[in-house]
């Protein structure tokens, strides 16, 4: 794929869901960031685009990063399918065409939300928020708290703000390129990484960072009260339905009902 080709696809990308509609989703910005590469194709049979059009027009919805991953494998499908000559081969390959592409959506937005939404958010909340703390912003006083200065909030707004779009910018600038080099076999360059472990990995950072703080916060708060049998007894309470949390999700009880009785007992403790 041509580098100017790669760079237009690239930038009409970030518009892929400024026509999402409730019928067809993202279909009016898929076709959009795909006309490039479809004109460039076809540009000496011109009669075929509206054919080619309708088919890019279909339903489409996928995770607005990793939809990449998707231009660039439906441009290597859509080569295939302009070499074809008998209208037999040329049906099979269009039905791959559609197979890929309804695959290809669900799997990347699958990935997407769970890495990026499900993740790299929070994680980069976490990231400003030790910032701020850093920089000496106190979120644990109980007090009012003094004026912020211009420079600590901005900084680490900043840093997740670039740390999130970084990463973000180089998945959708890469899926292009590794999803029009590979095939199915490697699900259109997909299965090149090890998302699972990824994301197992930057939550269990964004849980070291939550502790952390957490446990910053208890001890500021606590630091200059007085510790009782009372309070022992509810952090150990606390501390408790933390804990079956995790065993109930191990053997898929609904968490719902446990939900339910921590804030039943709760009630109990809190009144007597």
């Amino acid at each position: 794929m041509p580098f100017w080709l790669r760079l237009n696809m690239f930038f009409r990308s970030f518009f892929l869901q400024a026509g999402w509609n409730y019928v067809k989703y993202q279909n009016l910005g898929f076709a959009l960031v795909m006309m490039p590469f479809l004109r460039r194709l076809y540009r000496h049979d011109p009669e075929v685009m509206p054919d080619v059009l309708h088919r890019y027009l279909e339903a489409f919805n996928t995770h607005p990063v990793m939809a990449s991953f998707c231009f660039g494998a439906m441009a290597k499908k859509e080569e295939i399918i302009a070499r074809t000559k008998a209208l037999t081969e040329y049906k099979e390959q269009v039905a791959e065409w559609n197979g890929a592409r309804r695959g290809l959506s669900i799997t990347a937005a699958s990935i997407g939300d769970r890495l990026f939404w499900g993740t790299l958010k929070p994680l980069t909340l976490l990231l400003a928020i030790s910032i701020w703390i850093l920089l000496g912003v106190n979120f644990f006083e109980t007090e009012p708290l003094l004026p912020v200065s211009t420079w600590s909030a901005f900084a680490a707004g900043a840093a997740a703000f670039l740390v999130y779009n970084t990463i973000a910018l180089f998945v959708r600038w890469q899926g292009l390129q590794i999803g029009y080099e590979s095939d199915e076999s490697s699900c259109f360059g997909l299965t090149r990484f090890d998302w699972n472990r990824t994301i197992y990995n930057a939550k269990k950072i964004g849980i070291c960072f939550a502790v952390l703080l957490i446990l910053l916060g208890v001890h500021r708060y606590f630091m200059d009260v007085r510790v009782d049998i009372e309070f022992i007894a509810r952090a150990v309470l606390v501390l408790f339905f933390v804990i079956i949390s995790f065993v109930t999700r191990r053997l898929r009880i609904p968490n719902v009902y446990l939900y339910l009785t921590a804030v039943i007992i709760f009630n109990i403790v809190c009144f007597f």
